[in-house]
């Protein structure tokens, strides 16, 4: 469907369809608003976006599962990182985020990101989301002194189990301590990387058992083990699958003692990462909601766990082969690894639990926006532990550092580096370039392909830095070391690039896939190649594989950088790829807009930059289907659906979610020269549900008759495949929408002026000849109207106007009802009026008696996960008062029916003999649904005449520790920052009010 853009500065309308381009105008109070330029129709980029939005939130083109999770791909029969179409990963959330964000910006309705987040916290965030499910059950258990036992990683899956040998013992976590302080536990709340959304695997939901997806893992090997070598296995392992005794976890680590059933989650640090980079860009967008907002912070607060080596040892230290254990903050890269890991035990004796980190940095998992956003103040995403902000401002510059270490000569970005040179601390080969300690790695990770050879790894590190650049440019920053990286590395990057990138036009290439010139030489690197191309109206094409040679030169600062004249990259492999070619249009259109940004206006690489994004986002569109972008793909690696190859140790048999005996008995001996002693099987026999594919039949008489197996080539062409990718629909639509939010828009310039929204979430609370108001700030406003009617529906008088998003409104007469709507201004305009609120004032006497309690609280975080507060009672009469008489009441909302705890942080009294209980009202009112109840024991004595208990410092918690929203609670005054007396919260002596207002 077509959106009409009725805004750029605070949104757009609800999608409806348009025939014909419509010109409209900006009315106020009916007239005309003089000065003001009408706002003009929506873009073809704008139009683009929200048809593909459409198309992936449509029902019928199954991009969602019916738990609402985004399926790696609509179709199944697929094998890259998910090893089956309809798992998710945790990358496809954060783009999921990313699309909700964007749609946002356009529509004002933040609803759906807050969906989206809600239903990832739900299925793949492994957390107590609020439904009594612990799936980390024994994460209390953790010892951060003893982090994890090490295992070497092994060059091949054959070498595996690794024995679980301790021969370096961990370092300590120097984190564990401040998130617990902070949230009050240590579950870690990041995503994990993979879930088999519709149980395909038949492992099933062991901890919560109501979902029908299931957390599973794949590679657990070593470098060498492709997705076509690895062994799907669940999560949570009671030993119920894999072999009788011991589940899956003897497959990949040795013990002397029989494995214990367990609970085991990955994360991968780039979608994290990217779920906070979008929440980012959602808050300088608009969004202001606090709850969602704090949950980006703590996802960034858990997500430093991978920037710490595997086992925690000090950065640098295995460079001789011997490896010292951290302590402090010495074990920290600063970079973000590929994963971290944690784990535990399950059942009776399952009282232990175990962290990791990462030794391996790829440079295609570091995100500078996200450590941008949860360092710099004015980002707005600093987390709540102490240390949080410091530890991700080092990141951001650490990050920039690896970037610039890694650009080739050519332009293109390296691989990365390890703190554990071969997974086992080896020591580093003679003359290996260094970073910070780390040894330099061409193709961190995994082997099978090389991690650094797929263009797409480019261009999502890329894109992000191409964003950080805009953000500092536009903020004044220009003179930064942070900015003179972010913007050397994107223009060298952009320079590089667009001599290999095509539209209305086909590079030639030969058999190889190496890029051809007019003479019909190899391009094999060099700056300013001259491609050969042909007119190819419509296409578009951009690459697919690098090739490396060389290494950097060790890195000695940024004020040393030499440009690495030894370090090269050769492109290769032209294709069309939906997904690479939406990122790779946002690094152009950031990139392009950062120029404007510093300059005034474009320089002449920016232009080019922004007239490609342009032409290849134009021919794209042609190959919209109806459901998504799509293109044809050839899939020459399908033949290892029949390879036999998947390892398994000599005597290892046990079953497998699908029903079937694994490894089976169609296995061939292994390969004694990798160093195994077992057997291999291939992909279909571990997987024998996959044959019950639709599109199993194809591909099964394509391999019949095309595959030789002397030639190891597909003879009559490889198979080919359309796939409609989550991630990549996503990222070719963001591509539409941010060109025209930064190029359309004028990047940093003027936004087109628009009367705001009306107001939303207003409330009213009836008071004692008083109603008090509150409503959502509303983007663009610059005042607020409160208009007030006797009857409902008006007609309304207006009451007040305030700059404020609240009002209390004296002028009304107890025991009559008063009807509220609220309008915002800005120069352009009123907008129109919120939805009605309702409220009857009354009046409550106060009670009289011997007591009064005083009140303060220095907690002024609306929207956490604790309630904090400090009283005193005071004794007002003649006649001492035994306390253990006295109970005090809070009232607020509990926003989330979850079980709490009580904690008497102080009290002058004695902690001890100040206990809390918590009272759900019968009936919600306004401000409240709860209450906690102060009593006192007998050790906290009499008050006397004219006394107070002195301090008593409370703090109350949920149990999954999920945020309270206190901004309306009826006992809360956040501006009471000193003691006083404070009628809000109630006092009663034997069970009679004497003190205070109750709701």
């Amino acid at each position: 469907m077509i959106q009409l853009k009725l805004s750029r500065a605070i949104g757009k309308s609800t999608s409806f369809l348009l025939s014909t381009a419509l010109a409209f105008t900006v009315f106020t109070g009916g007239m005309l608003s003089q000065g003001v330029t009408p706002v003009k129709a929506a873009s073809t980029e704008e139009t683009r976006f929200l048809q593909l939005y459409d198309q992936l939130k449509d029902p019928a083109n199954g991009y969602f599962s019916p738990e609402g999770i985004p399926y790696h791909s609509i179709e199944t029969l697929i094998s890259e990182a998910p090893d089956y179409g309809h798992m998710t990963t945790s990358e496809a959330y954060s783009y999921w985020l990313w699309l909700e964000v964007l749609y946002g910006y356009y529509t004002d309705d933040w609803t759906h990101l807050e969906a989206a987040w809600d239903n990832m916290e739900k299925y793949i965030i492994p957390v107590d989301e609020g439904d009594g499910n612990k799936e980390q059950p024994s994460m209390s258990y953790y010892n951060a002194s003893s982090p994890a036992t090490y295992a070497a990683e092994h060059p091949q899956p054959d070498l595996y189990p690794s024995l679980l040998s301790g021969q370096y013992g961990a370092g300590s976590d120097p984190l564990d301590s401040e998130l617990k302080a902070t949230y009050g536990n240590n579950e870690t709340y990041l995503m994990h990387w993979l879930v088999d959304v519709d149980n395909w695997y038949g492992f099933g939901n062991l901890l919560n058992p109501s979902h029908t997806a299931a957390y599973i893992n794949t590679f657990q090997r070593g470098e060498q083990e492709s997705v076509w070598e690895a062994i799907p296995h669940p999560s949570q392992d009671d030993k119920t699958f894999g072999k009788a005794g011991e589940g899956f976890m003897s497959l990949f680590t040795e013990e002397t003692n029989t494995p214990a059933a367990q609970w085991r989650y990955t994360n991968a640090t780039d979608a994290d990462a990217r779920a906070i980079q979008a929440l980012y860009w959602a808050k300088s967008l608009g969004y202001d909601n606090e709850t969602y907002l704090a949950k980006a912070k703590k996802m960034g607060d858990y997500l430093r766990y991978g920037m710490y080596d595997k086992y925690f040892q000090q950065i640098g230290s295995a460079s001789d082969g011997s490896p010292t254990a951290g302590t402090g903050k010495n074990a920290n890269h600063y970079l973000m690894g590929w994963y971290t890991a944690w784990g535990g035990g399950l059942g009776s004796s399952g009282n232990w639990a175990w962290r990791i980190g990462s030794s391996h940095a790829h440079q295609g998992y570091q995100n500078v926006v996200a450590a941008y956003a949860l360092s710099d103040p004015d980002a707005g995403l600093i987390p709540n532990s102490p240390t949080a902000g410091e530890d991700w401002a080092n990141s951001l510059t650490r990050q920039l550092e690896f970037y610039t270490w890694l650009q080739s000569s050519e332009g293109a970005i390296a691989g990365g580096a390890t703190n554990s040179y071969g997974g086992a601390y080896n020591a580093y080969p003679a003359g290996t370039s260094t970073f910070y300690g780390m040894a330099y790695d061409d193709a961190p990770v995994y082997h099978d392909p090389p991690s650094n050879n797929w263009f797409g790894m480019q261009t999502w590190g890329v894109e992000r830095i191409a964003e950080l650049y805009y953000i500092l440019a536009a903020s004044g920053d220009t003179t930064s070391d942070n900015f003179k990286m972010a913007k050397q590395i994107t223009q060298n990057w952009i320079d590089w690039s667009m001599d290999y990138v095509f539209a209305n036009s086909r590079p030639a290439t030969d058999a190889e896939g190496y890029y051809l010139d007019g003479s019909g030489n190899r391009v094999l690197g060099g700056h300013n190649p001259a491609i050969s191309t042909v007119s190819a109206p419509g296409e578009f094409w951009v690459p697919s594989n690098l090739e490396w040679s060389g290494q950097p030169d060790t890195w000695s600062g940024f004020n040393n950088y030499t440009g690495n004249a030894s370090l090269h990259a050769v492109t290769k492999n032209p294709n069309q790829d939906i997904g690479v070619l939406g990122s790779y249009v946002k690094a152009l259109t950031f990139f392009a807009a950062a120029t404007k940004a510093e300059a005034g206006s474009f320089t002449t690489l920016g232009s080019e930059a922004e007239q490609l994004a342009k032409e290849l986002l134009d021919t794209a569109w042609s190959y919209n289907d109806g459901v998504g972008l799509v293109t044809a793909e050839e899939r020459a690696d399908y033949n290892r659906f029949f390879t036999k190859e998947v390892y398994f140790p000599a005597g290892w048999s046990g079953t497998f979610g699908q029903g079937n005996t694994i490894p089976g008995t169609n296995t061939v001996p292994s390969d004694p020269s990798k160093g195994g002693n077992g057997v291999y099987a291939s992909y279909t026999d571990i997987r024998p549900d996959i044959v019950n594919d639709p599109q199993w039949s194809y591909l099964q008489a394509k391999y019949n008759t095309s595959w030789n197996p002397q030639t190891q080539t597909w003879d009559d062409g490889a198979p080919e495949f359309v796939y409609h990718r989550f991630w990549s629909q996503v990222d070719i639509a963001t591509a539409y929408a941010e060109y025209d939010r930064l190029i359309q828009d004028g990047g940093a310039g003027p936004v087109e002026p628009v009367a705001p929204k009306a107001p939303t979430n207003v409330k009213a609370v009836a008071g004692d000849a008083a109603v008090e108001l509150s409503w959502n700030n509303t983007t663009g406003a610059d005042s607020y109207t409160v208009k007030r009617a006797v009857t409902s529906g008006g007609p309304y008088t207006d009451l007040a106007t305030v700059t404020t998003n609240a009002y209390t409104d004296t002028s009304v007469v107890n025991d009559t009802t008063y009807y509220y709507v609220i309008s915002a201004t800005n120069a352009v305009g009123t907008g129109p009026n919120s939805a009605e609120v309702s409220a009857t004032p009354t009046a409550t006497p106060a009670p009289t008696g011997e007591l009064k309690v005083q009140y303060r609280t220095e907690d002024t975080n609306a929207n956490d996960n604790q309630i904090r507060a400090q009283f005193k009672v005071v004794n007002t009469g003649s006649e001492p008062v035994s306390l253990s008489n006295v109970k005090v009441r809070y009232y607020y909302t509990i926003d989330g029916e979850v079980s709490q705890q009580f904690h008497c942080d102080y009290a002058a009294v004695g902690s001890s003999n100040v206990s809390g209980s918590f009272v759900k009202l019968s009936a919600p009112v306004a401000g409240a649904d709860y209450y906690y109840e102060i009593s006192f024991g007998t050790g906290a004595g009499v008050l006397q005449p004219g006394a107070d208990t002195g301090d008593i410092q409370i703090r109350i918690n949920k149990t999954d520790w999920s945020n309270y929203a206190e901004a309306d609670d009826y006992s809360r005054n956040a501006t009471q920052s000193a003691y006083a007396d404070w009628d809000k919260v109630t006092a009663y002596l034997d069970g009679m009010l004497v003190w205070g207002i109750e709701p």
